[in-house]
Parts: C-alpha cells; sequence; structure tokens
C-alpha cells in the first residue's frame, strides 16, 4: 500500500514540475518573489491603456520619474498677499474674548488654500521692552497671537516697517524667536545687515519664488540693520540707496525664478503712489522683479501691469485698527504663476469690521464698491478688472 501512495506522490510532483517549466510556452506567468516585485516597480506608475484589436486593458509601466517632471514643468503656485497686520490694542481685546482664530476666521481657507500666503507684520512680538512713541502708536502684540496666523494659513511675513522694532531690540529679537518658534517664516529684518536684506526663498510646485524686503520708512536710524547691530532693510531715495536696492535685486532674480520685492512706502493715506514710486517700480521691474508688492499707506491704490509684472503700490490693511472706513476696505490679491511667470490675478474683497478681516462676496453691494474702487484706481495705470477682480 505504502508503496502504490508512494508512486502517485511522485507522479503528481512530477507533472506539477513539468507544468511550471512549460509554463512560459502555454501563456501562465509566474508572480515574482514579493520583494523582487517590489524592486522592480518602484520607480514606475502603471497607466491602463485600451488597443483596438483587444478587449482587455493593457498595462504599459511608465517612469515615475517622466510623469513627475511631466507635471511640475505644466504647474502653477497661487501666492495670496494681503495688507498690515498687527494684534495688539482693540485687536488684542477682541482676541483675548474671542480667541486668536477670531481675525481670521473668514479669511482662512482662501490662505490656506494658497499655495504661499503672506502679510506685512507691523508690530513687534513680545511680552518685553519699552517703547517711545507717543500713547497708541508703538504695538507690541503678545506672541501667543501668532498661533493665529499660523492656524490661518499664513507662511511668510515681512518685518520691514515702521512698527516692527517699537519696543526696542530685546523685544526685536524677541520678534525673531517667536517667529521661528511658530514656524512662520520672515524677510526684511535679522541680526545684521546680511540677513536682513537675505531672499527667502519657498519653492512650491517646481517653481522657486524669492522673497527680500525694503522700508523707506525709517522712525530711528538706530533701527538700521548693520554689519554687527540687529535691524530692518531700507532703501533710502539717494542715488546710493537707490543703486544697492537695483544690485540687490538683480542677484536675488538669480536665486529664483520668480522674485518678489515688498516695499514699505509711500505717504499714509494717499490713494495713488508718487511719480517716484512708478519710476523705482519700473526699474526693479527692468532688473528682475517679478511682482511689488507694497504697503504702508493703509489703503488700497491701484494695480499697474508693467511688462507683464503686477506693481501692487500699497494693499491696504488686512488684521488692523480700523473698522468700516476707507481704511477697512481692503482684500486678497491673489496672484498665479507658472516657472515663466505671472500669470493671472484675482482680487477678493474684504471689509474689516470689529478688528475682522471678512470675506465679501462680488454681489454684496460693499464687495462691489471695494471692487469698484479698485478698478477706478487702476483704471489710471490703464489695467483692467472685471467685476469679477479678475485681472
Amino acid at each position: 500500500m505504502r508503496r502504490i501512495v508512494w508512486s502517485i506522490t511522485i507522479i503528481a510532483l512530477t507533472i506539477i514540475s513539468f507544468v511550471v517549466i512549460k509554463s512560459d510556452f502555454i501563456g501562465i506567468k509566474r508572480p515574482l518573489d514579493e520583494s523582487r516585485q517590489i524592486e522592480k516597480n518602484k520607480n514606475y506608475e502603471t497607466n491602463e491603456t485600451k488597443t483596438d484589436d483587444k478587449k482587455h486593458k493593457e498595462t504599459v509601466l511608465t517612469p515615475k520619474e517622466n510623469i513627475e517632471h511631466k507635471d511640475i514643468a505644466n504647474k502653477e503656485a497661487i501666492l495670496c498677499l494681503g495688507g498690515d497686520v498687527m494684534m495688539d490694542s482693540y485687536v488684542a481685546g477682541y482676541i483675548k474674548d474671542n480667541g486668536v482664530d477670531y481675525p481670521w476666521s473668514s479669511v482662512s481657507n482662501f490662505l490656506k488654500e494658497a499655495d504661499i500666503s503672506l502679510v506685512n507684520l507691523e508690530t513687534s512680538v513680545s511680552t518685553r521692552g519699552s517703547t517711545k512713541k507717543p500713547a497708541g502708536y508703538g504695538f507690541r502684540s503678545n506672541p501667543k497671537t501668532l498661533e493665529g496666523l499660523k492656524n490661518a494659513g499664513i507662511d511668510l511675513v515681512s518685518i520691514a516697517n515702521n512698527h516692527v522694532l517699537d519696543f526696542g531690540k530685546e523685544a526685536f529679537y524677541d520678534t525673531l524667536k517667536y517667529l521661528d518658534e511658530y514656524k512662520i517664516g520672515y524677510v526684511g529684518g535679522g541680526e545684521n545687515r546680511t540677513k536682513a536684506e537675505e531672499v527667502a526663498i519657498i519653492e512650491k510646485n517646481g517653481i522657486k519664488f524669492g522673497f527680500i524686503s525694503y522700508t523707506s520708512i525709517i522712525p530711528n536710524n538706530a533701527w538700521i540693520a548693520s554689519d554687527n547691530s540687529p535691524g530692518i532693510a531700507v532703501f533710502k531715495g539717494d542715488k546710493d540707496g537707490y543703486a544697492h536696492l537695483v544690485k540687490n535685486v538683480k542677484a536675488a532674480k538669480n536665486k529664483c525664478d520668480i522674485l518678489i520685492v515688498i516695499l514699505h512706502w509711500g505717504v499714509e493715506y494717499d490713494k495713488a503712489p508718487k511719480k517716484w514710486q512708478t519710476d523705482m517700480a519700473h526699474a526693479l521691474v527692468d532688473s528682475g522683479a517679478d511682482v511689488i508688492y507694497g504697503h504702508h499707506p493703509h489703503v488700497l491704490q491701484g494695480i499697474e501691469i508693467y511688462k507683464g509684472k503686477p506693481i501692487l503700490y500699497s494693499t491696504g490693511n488686512f488684521v488692523f485698527l480700523k473698522n468700516d472706513d476707507e481704511c477697512g476696505k481692503t482684500g486678497i490679491f491673489q496672484l498665479t504663476f507658472d516657472k515663466d511667470g505671472f500669470k493671472k490675478g484675482k482680487f477678493i474683497p474684504v471689509s474689516i469690521n470689529y478688528c475682522k478681516a471678512n470675506i465679501l462676496k462680488n454681489d454684496d453691494d460693499k464687495g462691489k464698491d471695494i471692487i469698484n474702487m479698485l478698478i477706478n484706481l487702476s483704471g489710471k495705470f490703464g489695467t483692467k478688472i472685471g467685476l469679477d477682480g479678475e485681472f
């Protein structure tokens, strides 16, 4: 009996071996060892395609790196720019009562959906220091309020302005430290002049964006960053200051695909830039700037498209003291780029009420009012903005 069982087993094994050896000839494919399968396919993706002469789907292996390269070549990135931000004074009171996210709750979805969102941080962030400014004109925000910016999707802030050193260098150092702790990038200020003028690089969708920031509004010369002293990056209206800025723009452009030049400049509450500003903006675009992003006047000024590059002379306020007046009529500037440059823009109207930035619909009366105001301001530069805010 045992002999019969062994004979049957040998015959069965012989048949199985024969089938495996002949599998290539009769169309049966053996699965690879799992580790070999992973090794073979780790750099590939599958695309299913139908052929005319076959009823089944055919799997084509395509190198993943080729797919990624193709996607990156065609990708765009969106920047959202807002105006002046501070979390002190009345804003601090509303935050205390309603939480750090209160000023941002209406706009945060727009900011988070962008690839990069940035604002002008017009305050020191500290609990230390003292100010020499008159009461109500020196700003110092509690460090915890930076959580609101982070939660809202703010990636980068400009600190080259006339308020970041309101409470002295001790508070200025704290500002840099707390921004680092909350992982919010900053540009336009630092431990010395080299750091203050350094280009900040953020890469999104294969596009390398560069940011540099300067202010022409200088409350005190001690605020100016030097080789051995902390402070902010400044540009002065003299010949040397002008040449220095142009030189730095050219150098920064060599490090990125798209260069955003941030300028704190102009005259408060003026609704149009001065001639020297338009001349400088044109010169900076000619030197390599892809965007001029301005603030300080606390009101909106017109958009100019110069040689295909947007110049935002003033983006107004964003989270600030002003309430439901000309200084409270503002918006989000949404700019779309690919690696070759600016593609399109859209202005999203915002109204500041009770120290909160509120998104408005285009067909809302207040929204229409703000868009029409920007249309009129921009028309002086020949820029056409639609009622939907697109330009």
